[in-house]
């Protein structure tokens, strides 16, 4: 057979190895190693975005856990509970503060406690009484000195008074009542006396009887309290008239200190008297 000599033949190609016009026939087995690491790189791909998502949601759990679990969190608990304990405490405290009693019942103890001696004492508590005099009687008879260089004047009364304990409740009982007599308008002490151990009634008035010792001096007749008991005790003017048959009445102010029984200090009182006429023997 003869060969036509314009026939074409084909020659091989002759590339170089970093020709990029190069083309490479991949043969079936590296068609299937080709497939295989495409299926591969899939699967790695797949795989990494599995993970990828996998690492998100566990980041974003340690997010909420580090703000649920933040020291201003933390402490707020703490404090919350602090706060819960002592409550509890402060509860169980109340309910057990003596003999098992709370403070709202010890305090209406205390409060009913109060308003019963309160009330006890308004009935028992002593008050002094109240005092006038209703007559005054000599026990001995005057005298008035007046030609010496001490002028002086000295009797003795018995001076009678109503005792008004109608404001006790109870029985007052005094040690002893100190009476000191004096001028209303020299306000100079001219007489004392004492009432000894007594008990007045309660709700009614009483009569009570002091003996009083009368006596004052001076250097001078001029004296005013001097002239007062003088005028009104001292002498008795006598006339055939009998309306000047007269004498001068005493103006008088009664100290009286009580020393009731179991009472330490001693409540005072003072009594004026006007007009008191001075006995004459």
């Amino acid at each position: 057979m003869s060969l036509d000599p314009f026939q074409s033949r084909q020659l091989p190609i002759v590339y170089e190895e970093n020709d990029p016009y190069r083309i490479v026939k991949k043969t079936p087995h590296k068609l299937e190693l080709d497939n295989s690491d495409i299926a591969h790189s899939r699967t790695a791909s797949d795989s990494s975005t599995s993970v990828g998502s996998m690492l998100h949601d566990s980041l974003a759990e340690q997010i909420d856990n580090t703000r649920s679990t933040s020291p201003a969190t933390a402490a707020a608990k703490q404090t919350d509970t602090i706060i819960q304990e002592l409550a509890q405490n402060k509860k169980k405290k109340q309910k057990t503060f003596c003999c098992g009693l709370g403070y709202r019942s010890i305090a209406f103890i205390a409060l009913l406690f109060i308003v019963v001696i309160a009330i006890i004492w308004y009935f028992v508590w002593p008050r002094v009484p109240n005092l006038s005099v209703s007559d005054v009687d000599d026990n001995m008879n005057i005298q008035v000195v007046t030609n010496s260089s001490i002028k002086y004047i000295s009797t003795q009364w018995n001076m009678s008074l109503t005792a008004d304990n109608s404001e006790n409740w109870v029985p007052t009982r005094f040690d002893s009542i100190d009476f000191i007599l004096s001028d209303e308008r020299t306000s100079a002490v001219f007489g004392n006396g004492t009432l000894g151990s007594t008990v007045l009634s309660p709700k009614k008035k009483s009569l009570i009887v002091v003996p009083i010792d009368v006596y004052y001096e001076t250097d001078s007749i001029n004296d005013a309290t001097f002239q007062d008991l003088y005028n009104a005790c001292g002498v008795q003017i006598s006339s055939n008239t009998p309306y000047e048959n007269s004498q001068d009445l005493l103006n008088i102010t009664i100290h009286v200190t009580y020393h009731i029984a179991g009472i330490v200090w001693t409540p005072t009182a003072n009594i004026t008297v006007h007009g008191l006429g001075c006995p004459a023997s």
